[in-house]
């Protein structure tokens, strides 16, 4: 493990806390917003002392980890501003505020949607002009006012990455919480005697694909949403790393290995009652 990922290892570790022990969700919010600061400045300090050692460090740090710690910055201090401004004891005034707050989100999604596609598709044949620094072949009028100001701690897309994560987060935050509006008394989903005894990575996979594709909610139900589902259905825990697995999908040599056997198995059984 690399300090960097150290970094940001620790920083999961101290918001797992801070949610336990934490009274309600501006005092969470609140403390997470000061933990991610710090885990940001010593990813800048380590940045500005140590350098990488190559291209596809710098590419991973500014696509995957910077984005990890700086995404989660920007969700709490959304979060706790979104909280702030909560309209009190009017539940249809909650209801608007929210389903406000929900339609800017989507519009920012909508207006970066090439690259909201080449996050959640994980693509990287960009990625040398996404992710380094000091791109000469990127004009200074397309660059945004942080990367000019701090070049070297960001690259030209970082921030942009880490905003549609922040929004994703976001989505799903305001979505769950406009269900308690809308089922206040909502009695538990009863239990079913399934139990996923597969790779859990097979059941990511899985996840992924119905998510990209678009099959439920004509396409607008989210992968926090559709992993809950899978939680319930296979008495499985999927939220806490849902995003996180995706990167382990790219890395994979196979990234869609589950899916091409199952699509095997099924060919095969097909064929053989035909014959």
């Amino acid at each position: 493990m690399t300090k960097f990922e150290q970094i940001v290892v620790d920083l999961e570790a101290e918001l797992t806390t801070e949610r336990d022990v934490s009274e309600n969700i501006l005092q969470y919010s609140d403390r997470a917003i000061g933990h991610c600061k710090v885990a940001l400045d010593m990813l800048r300090e380590l940045v500005e002392n140590e350098g990488f050692s190559d291209k596809e460090s710098e590419i991973q740090f500014f696509k995957k980890i910077k984005p990890s710690v700086f995404s989660k910055l920007l969700y709490f201090q959304r979060i706790f501003d979104l909280e702030s401004n909560r309209p009190v004891k009017d539940k249809k005034g909650v209801r608007k505020y929210f389903a406000n707050e929900l339609k800017k989100l989507r519009k920012y999604m909508k207006l970066h949607q090439v690259k909201v596609q080449y996050y959640r598709c994980g693509h990287s044949h960009l990625d040398e002009k996404y992710f380094t620094r000091n791109n000469e072949d990127i004009p200074v009028e397309l660059k945004d006012s942080q990367a000019l100001m701090d070049e070297e701690f960001f690259a030209w897309k970082d921030h942009t990455f880490s905003n549609i994560i922040a929004n994703e987060m976001l989505i799903d935050y305001i979505t769950q919480e406009m269900e308690k509006l809308d089922y206040p008394d909502k009695k538990s989903l009863p239990e079913l005697n399934l139990n996923w005894t597969g790779n859990t990575i097979d059941l990511y996979e899985l996840i992924y694909a119905i998510y990209l594709e678009g099959s439920v909610n004509h396409g607008k139900a989210t992968i926090v949403e559709l992993a809950k589902a899978f939680e319930w259905a296979f008495n499985i825990e999927l939220q806490k790393e849902v995003y996180k697995t995706q990167e382990r999908l790219v890395r994979r040599k196979d990234p869609v290995k589950y899916l091409s056997r199952l699509v095997e198995i099924l060919k095969r059984r097909i064929n053989n009652k035909l014959k």
